[in-house]
C-alpha cells in the first residue's frame, strides 16, 4: 500500500512537470508580446497549484479514512455520547414507511414508482427528444459522434428508467418466489418497511426482503448466519484525477443458501437507518450484544463517464 502511495505520488509529480514545462515552452513560443511572456509563467504556476490542491485534498481524505477506520475498528465510531444520543432522536421521531393496503404485490411495484425515478426517466427522455428535434428531418446528414452517443445514452437510460418505473426488478423476483409467495407476503404485510429513496428493506416476521434499483432479494430470517453495519470510503476519481471521498452506510447480511453456501447481501441507507435496521434485526435473532461494524474503501474510477 506505501509503494503504491509512493508511485501515485512520483506520477503526479512527472506529470505536473511535463504539464508546466510543456505549459511554458508552448505560451513562450507562440508569442513575443508581453502578454505572451506573462502568459508563460502564469499558466504553469497554475497547473502547479491546481495540482497540489488536489493531491493536499486527496492527503487530507486519506488521514481522514485512517482515523475513521481506526475508530470503527475500535467501536468508538457508533458508541460515543453525542451520536448515541443523535440517534436516540432520530429514533424517537422515526415512522416506518406505510405499507400499501393492497398488499405486497402493489407496495412492491410502489418502491420504484418513486420521485428519483421519475426525474431519473424525464431527465433521460428529455434529452431524447431534444437530440431527434435536432436530428430532424435529416438525421443522416446532421449526424455527429457527439450527437449519437447523446441519442444512444438517452434511448437506453430513458428505457431503463421505464423498466424501473414498471417495476420490473418487483415482478421478476414475485415469480422467482412463486412456491413461497403467500408465506412471504404475509411477513411482508406485517413487517416494518425503511425505505430510503429508491433502495430499501422490509423487516418482516420470517423474511427479510431488500430492494435496489436494479434487483429485488429475499431470504429467511432464520437463515441468517451474520449481519452487520458497513462503513465504506469510496474515494472517486476521473482519468487519475483525486475529486472527492463519498462516506457510505450499509447494513449486511450473511444467509445460509438452500446448499449449503454462505451468499452475502447489501443494503445502502443513512447512517441512522443502518442502526435502526441493526436493532431490529438483532430483536430478531435475540442477540443482546450490538451486532459487528466492518470498515471498506473503494475506489470508483471515471465516474463522469458512468451513468
Amino acid at each position: 500500500m506505501i509503494c503504491i502511495k509512493k508511485l501515485r505520488t512520483v506520477m503526479i509529480i512527472l506529470v505536473t512537470a511535463v504539464l508546466s514545462l510543456t505549459a511554458f515552452f508552448v505560451t513562450a513560443t507562440i508569442t513575443d508580446s508581453k502578454i505572451g511572456k506573462v502568459l508563460s509563467f502564469v499558466i504553469p504556476l497554475a497547473i502547479i497549484a491546481v495540482s497540489v490542491a488536489i493531491y493536499m485534498a486527496e492527503l487530507r481524505a486519506i488521514k481522514q479514512n485512517d482515523a475513521i477506520k481506526m475508530s470503527v475498528e475500535s467501536g468508538e465510531y457508533f458508541s460515543s455520547q453525542s451520536w448515541r444520543q443523535a440517534y436516540l432522536n432520530f429514533k424517537t421521531q422515526y415512522e416506518f414507511a406505510k405499507i400499501d393496503p393492497r398488499g405486497m404485490r402493489a407496495d412492491m411495484l410502489r418502491n420504484y414508482r418513486n420521485p428519483p425515478t421519475y426525474l431519473y426517466f424525464l431527465f433521460f427522455f428529455t434529452i431524447t427528444v431534444v437530440f431527434v428535434c435536432i436530428l430532424m428531418p435529416h438525421p443522416i446528414e446532421k449526424m455527429t459522434q457527439f450527437r449519437f452517443m447523446m441519442l444512444c445514452c438517452g434511448i437506453l437510460c430513458s428505457g431503463d428508467g421505464l423498466r424501473r418505473l414498471a417495476g420490473i426488478p418487483a415482478r421478476r423476483w414475485m415469480k422467482r418466489i412463486k412456491a413461497e409467495y403467500r408465506d412471504v407476503e404475509a411477513s411482508y404485510n406485517n413487517g416494518r418497511l425503511i425505505r430510503s429513496w429508491s433502495s430499501g428493506l422490509n423487516i418482516g416476521t420470517d423474511y427479510i426482503v431488500i430492494f435496489n434499483p436494479s434487483r429485488v432479494v429475499s431470504f429467511r430470517t432464520a437463515d441468517i448466519v451474520e449481519a452487520g453495519r458497513k462503513v465504506v470510503r469510496e474515494k472517486q476519481y476521473n482519468d487519475g484525477i483525486y475529486l472527492q471521498t463519498e462516506q457510505k452506510y450499509k447494513v449486511f447480511f450473511i444467509v445460509k443458501g438452500s446448499t449449503g453456501d454462505q451468499k452475502n447481501y447489501e443494503v445502502e441507507l443513512n447512517v441512522f437507518e443502518c442502526e435502526l435496521v441493526c436493532d431490529e434485526v438483532r430483536e430478531l435473532l435475540d442477540r443482546r450484544s450490538e451486532l459487528p461494524v466492518s470498515y471498506e474503501e473503494a475506489i470508483r474510477e471515471d465516474i463522469t463517464t458512468q451513468v
